[in-house]
C-alpha cells in the first residue's frame, strides 16, 4: 500500500494514475475525499485522519504543501506504523548552485527544513528516504490562465527571465520509481528540470501555438508585479523572492538537469507538450 499526500494536486493526480495503472494499491490523502475522483485502485482518505491513512502503508509520497500543520505528525505516525520508504516533493531551491539569489530564502529554507526533519525521523526509525528536487513546475504558468482567457494579454515582469519548466507527469514518473523500489532510492536527491531553458515570453508563445490564440506579453515593472502577486494571495516575502529570481535570470540560461531521462529512460516532456496537454485551461 502506497500513501500519496496531495493526491488531487498537480503532481499527486498523475502519480496516483501511474501507480494504479501499474497495479499498486494506493491511498490518496486529500482535504475533500468525497470530491477526489481518483482512479480505480485508489482509495481517498481525509487529511484529518492520518492514523487511518497510514495503516498498512509501506511507502509515502510526502508533499509538504498538502499538510497545513507541517510534516511532523505524519512522520511520527509513519515511524510508529513501520513505513519503510518516504519520498518527498522537495525543491531545487535547496541546491545553492541552482539559486541565482540568496539560498537562505524562505522557499529554500522551508524545503530544507522538511528534508532535515524527514532524515532525522528516518535515521531513528530505519526508513529509507528520497528527496525529489524539481525546479519550476510548468503548471506555475496556470497562474496566467485567467488573464489570458479574459483578454489574451499576459501582464508580468521580466519577459526574458529564463527557466527550465518541468511537466508534472515527469515528476510523477520519477516518484513512481522511488516509491516502488525500481531505482536506488536510499538517500537519493535527484534534481529534476524540463529539457530546455525558455524565457517567459517563449512560454507564452508556445501556449499561443497550443491554443491557436493570439496572445500578447505586456511587460510591467517589478513593483506592479509584486502588487499583483500579493493581491492574488502570494505572501509578500515569497513574491519578493520569486521576482528577485526572475530579475537575476534575465537572458541567463537556466540549468537543465538530465535527471528525468537518466532515471526514467525517456526524455523529459517539453513545455510545448505541456502547453498542448493544458490548452483548454487557456482558452
Amino acid at each position: 500500500m502506497i500513501l500519496v499526500t496531495g493526491a488531487t494536486g498537480n503532481v499527486g493526480r498523475p502519480l496516483v494514475s501511474r501507480l494504479t495503472a501499474e497495479g499498486h494499491k494506493v491511498r490518496g490523502l486529500t482535504r475533500s475525499p468525497d470530491r477526489a475522483r481518483l482512479p480505480d485502485g485508489a482509495t481517498p482518505v481525509g487529511a484529518d485522519d492520518l492514523g487511518a491513512a497510514l495503516e498498512g502503508v509501506s511507502a509515502v509520497f510526502l508533499n509538504p504543501a498538502a499538510l497545513r500543520s507541517g510534516v511532523g505528525e505524519l512522520l511520527r505516525l509513519a515511524a510508529e506504523r513501520g513505513v519503510e520508504q518516504v519520498v518527498t516533493l522537495s525543491s531545487s531551491s535547496v541546491i545553492e548552485s541552482a539559486m541565482p539569489v540568496d539560498p537562505h530564502n524562505p522557499i529554500a529554507e522551508h524545503h530544507r527544513s522538511m528534508e532535515e526533519e524527514v532524515e532525522a525521523v528516518a535515521a531513528t526509525a530505519g526508513m529509507r528516504w528520497t528527496h525529489l528536487r524539481p525546479g519550476m513546475f510548468a503548471t506555475n504558468t496556470l497562474a496566467w490562465a485567467a488573464g489570458l482567457r479574459r483578454d489574451g494579454v499576459l501582464r508580468a515582469a521580466q519577459a526574458r527571465a529564463q527557466v527550465a519548466p518541468i511537466h508534472e507527469d515527469d515528476i510523477a514518473a520519477v516518484a513512481v520509481l522511488a516509491l516502488t523500489g525500481a531505482l536506488e532510492a536510499r538517500g537519493a536527491t535527484p534534481a529534476l528540470t524540463g529539457p530546455a531553458s525558455l524565457s517567459q515570453a517563449d512560454q507564452l508563445r508556445l501556449i499561443a501555438e497550443a491554443t491557436g490564440r493570439s496572445l500578447r506579453y505586456e511587460e510591467i515593472s517589478q513593483q506592479e508585479a509584486r502588487a499583483d502577486m500579493i493581491a492574488a494571495g502570494t505572501p509578500a516575502e515569497i513574491a519578493e523572492v520569486l521576482l528577485d529570481i526572475a530579475a537575476h535570470s534575465v537572458d541567463v540560461p537556466a540549468q537543465v538537469s538530465p535527471g528525468v531521462e537518466q532515471l526514467t529512460g525517456s526524455p523529459g516532456r517539453s513545455f510545448a507538450q505541456w502547453a498542448r496537454d493544458h490548452a483548454e485551461d487557456f482558452r
